[in-house]
């Protein structure tokens, strides 16, 4: 498993899907643009703005949420930091408004509490 540290430039949750900014500091990532959509993995640690956390950007991560196994789980379009079903992100692309937004596979879901990281580039889907 890579670990990876960063300092957070927003308040961090453990679990959180998170992207690094231009300026360095890593944000939770949301699938709105391809900036916020850039993920790197997820936060192991729950942080304020400016301390240090650890990000998991490969291997297997065990949340305390609960999954359907084998599912791919894929950047939300409208909470940040959070992780959904295919199903789930194309509803919410077409409540929203625009022409059509980011799809960020983050991974595949291995139980009900692990998911294996496998981050693809941010794609462009229109409505």
């Amino acid at each position: 498993m890579a670990i990876l540290s960063f300092q957070a430039g927003e308040t961090i949750s453990a679990g959180d899907v998170v992207g690094v900014t231009a300026s360095g500091v890593i944000r939770k990532g949301i699938a709105t643009s391809q900036e916020q959509a850039s993920v790197i993995g997820i936060a192991l640690d729950s942080v304020s703005v400016g301390n240090l956390t650890r990000v998991c950007n490969d291997s297997v991560y065990t949340y305390l949420n609960s999954f359907v196994p084998d599912t791919v789980q894929y950047l939300s379009l409208t909470t940040s930091g959070v992780l959904i079903e295919y199903d789930a992100w194309q509803s919410q692309l077409n409540s929203l408004p625009g022409s059509g937004a980011f799809l960020t596979r983050v991974g595949r879901t291995l139980s009900n509490s692990a998911i294996e990281l496998e981050i693809e580039r941010p794609i462009y889907i229109t409505k």
